[in-house]
């Protein structure tokens, strides 16, 4: 799929890691998968006090349940405006390994919804 222009700092496309606002803080998101009006994400349990100008991946984790300090998602089906909204901005770029794509499939295999 073509990159999808979302302002003159980045472009979204699938592998992409993007730093995106979360609330008061920022995260990492990459994308997995994207559609015409969705996007499908990973995001990681890792946040920052300020924008991220660049991250280690071997250092992004999706964390567990009982955590302490938070936890990410492996499969975020969103709206793409929603996350537009996120204010997300390129950090670099990894291709979608066929394990990041599990809960994609099981989503598109049930008729899944997305979040708004």
């Amino acid at each position: 799929m073509a990159p999808l222009r979302v302002d003159a700092r980045s472009e979204l496309f699938e592998g992409g890691y993007y730093s995106v606002k979360d609330g008061e803080c920022f995260g990492v998101a990459k994308i997995l998968k994207l559609e015409p009006d969705k996007i499908h994400i990973r995001v990681y349990k890792q946040r920052f006090g300020s924008r991220p100008r660049a991250v280690d991946l071997d250092q992004l984790t999706l964390g567990a349940f009982d955590d302490t300090d938070g936890i990410g998602a492996g499969h975020v089906p969103l709206l793409l405006t929603t996350f537009k909204r996120w204010q997300p901005v390129f950090l670099t770029y990894s291709e979608v390994k066929p394990d990041e794509l599990e809960g994609y499939e099981a989503w598109k295999n049930h008729n899944g919804g997305v979040w708004e």
